[in-house]
């Protein structure tokens, strides 16, 4: 079916349509002919509206295709995301010759990505840090620079690259076309505008209620200790066909997919301590349903497009609300319907209360499914997969082997019976009843926005670099959050000196931590790493900067090795 739009260009729209679009969602109808006029554009959107599109069609158009210098840079938080951007503009401008895009990103062989560079690439995709260090090695050139799009804005500000972005907008001494694009504007973001961003047209589709309506929400009150029983229950009653469940750490997400694979579960894990090149065949293989269950923290999961899932698992509740917005964003895409089912303990109810008031939806409460209903639904999926064999009448060989078994001296129904338990797993256990019984009293009071978490029992780092090496807390903060795959929100204060710095972090972390900035850098400077043998401060709140009006630490991870 071809799209109902004669202004596009022809390579364009033919590669549109193999891609399965039949028309163009509504942030890419108003956007896109803002963006041909060459103005500046604060596009607000949410997951699923088709904002990638919206920038890259006309990106695509307007590049000159016999200059081989960089005319658009996008900037994204995360490598996955640069990845995946990196891909649609491949799939976009699949038919536009003479066209090259690039990813870059941290975490990656950065002489690869400088062999592809000098190649000639138009478009260069990547994160902050490693698109700053390509520019230092004079390996990134912006002097045919025509379009510099921020995307996912609000994550990178969290993730602490507000300095980063600055300096890259900084780096272009001409005009340029620039589009920023976030759910959300905070005030830092407010202040980004203003200063690059030149009479900005504002481009606004949400969608109603923040979280998608072909999502059906569901959350279960079960004890922490039932979580996984819960989870298998949920799984086997309502059989979706992909089925991707988040965790809030690595930790949990090595114990549960451990768990699953022993009780005989089709699934795999993606998380920060994984290789890159390992998490990309995990996703592929889920994508084509080579796995039925995918088990993700949120930051490996950052940005993966994929198209099938039927049903989003909270297994454990997110701390921050626009975490399970992204989370659920992953199902009920393209106008199919998905579901989201969150397993929260007694304590986690006050999170289910917040994401009701951020979302402004009610999530349903639900009953755990029992036993009995979980045996009914696999005994009624087993009898159909049976009968169309049957039906299909392609039982061949087999037949023979049946004959065996019955001149064996067994009844049909003893080979039967036999055979469905080597093939089916019922529970004939004695049913309990998993939904939890402390009475759910849900109050109003909740924490005050841009409030930071209480860290707990924290350990102190010194790092062998200061301010005389140029570093800034963010510059640690992204090191060390980045290299260890470990939320921003877990470390605390951050102090840099004249020629070392501290800073504090979660203890749970505390081994990883040592063991990954082993041999790492920070702008380019090696780092030694180790316990401070100094006391940690009494508050490990972070501190406030005067000069940049924001906080030294609680930010989001910055994802890159060196810059």
């Amino acid at each position: 079916m071809r799209i109902e739009n004669e202004n596009l260009n022809e390579n364009i729209q033919k590669a549109l349509e193999e891609m399965g679009f039949t028309e163009l969602t509504q942030i890419q109808k108003e956007a896109i002919p803002v963006i041909h006029e060459g103005k500046d554009i604060v596009g607000q959107s949410n997951t699923g509206t088709g904002k990638t599109a919206a920038f890259a069609i006309p990106i695509l158009e307007k590049i000159d295709r016999d200059v081989k210098l960089p005319q658009a840079v996008v900037l994204l938080p995360t490598r996955e995301l640069a990845v995946q951007v990196a891909n649609e503009f491949k799939k976009i401008g699949k038919y536009m010759d003479g066209i090259k895009t690039v990813a870059v990103y941290g975490g990656a062989d950065i002489r690869d990505q400088i062999t592809k560079l000098k190649g000639g690439a138009q478009i260069i995709v990547g994160t902050p840090g490693r698109v700053i260090d390509l520019i230092d090695r004079r390996v990134i050139k912006l002097s045919e620079l025509k379009m510099f799009v921020l995307d996912e804005a609000d994550e990178m500000l969290k993730m602490g690259f507000k300095e980063d972005i600055e300096l890259v907008l900084s780096n272009v001494d001409h005009p340029t076309q620039t589009l920023l694009f976030s759910a959300t504007i905070p005030t830092e973001m407010v202040r980004i505008i203003k200063k690059f961003l030149k009479d900005p047209v504002p481009v606004k589709v949400m969608r109603e209620g923040i979280t998608a309506k072909e999502v059906k929400q569901s959350y279960f009150l079960v004890k922490q200790s039932d979580k996984v029983e819960a989870l298998m229950r949920i799984i086997d009653t309502y059989t979706p066909k992909l089925t991707l469940i988040f965790c809030n750490t690595k930790k949990s997400v090595d114990e549960l997919y451990d768990k699953l694979v022993e009780e005989g579960y089709n699934c795999d894990k993606i998380h920060g301590d994984i290789k890159q090149s390992q998490r990309m065949d995990t996703l592929n293989k889920f994508n084509k349903g080579v796995i039925d269950v995918l088990i993700a923290t949120d930051v490996a999961a950052r940005g993966i497009d994929i198209k099938e899932v039927e049903a989003v698992v909270n297994f454990e509740v997110p701390s921050k609300e626009d975490y399970y917005v992204h989370r659920i964003g992953r199902t009920g895409r393209a106008g199919r319907e998905g579901a989201s089912y969150t397993l929260a303990s007694a304590k986690e109810i006050k999170k289910i209360e917040n994401i009701e008031r951020y979302t402004k939806k009610t999530i349903r409460k639900r009953a755990v499914p029992t036993v009995e209903k979980v045996n009914e639904v696999k005994q009624d999926k087993f009898i159909r997969s049976i009968t169309d064999v049957i039906e299909s009448g392609e039982l061949g060989e087999n037949r023979i082997l049946a004959d065996k078994l019955i001149e064996k001296g067994y009844d049909a129904e003893t080979i039967i019976a036999a055979m469905i338990k080597k093939l089916v797993k019922f529970d004939f256990s004695q049913d309990r009843d998993l939904n939890d019984t402390i009475p759910e009293k849900r109050g109003n009071s909740t924490r005050a926005k841009g409030t930071p978490r209480n860290l707990g029992d924290t350990v102190r780092f010194h790092v062998n670099l200061g301010k005389k090496q140029g570093i800034r807390p963010g510059d640690i903060l992204g090191a060390v959050a980045g290299e260890c795959g470990i939320p921003g929100s877990d470390i605390g204060a951050i102090e840099v000196l004249e020629n070392y710095s501290f800073f504090n972090a979660a203890i749970e972390h505390c081994d990883a931590i040592l063991h990954r900035m082993e041999g790492a850098q920070i702008k380019g400077k090696d780092v030694t790493l180790e316990l401070s043998k100094e006391k940690k401060p009494k508050s490990d709140r972070p501190r406030f900067n005067k000069e940049n009006d924001s906080y030294s630490a609680h930010k989001k991870p910055s994802y890159r090795k060196k810059y």
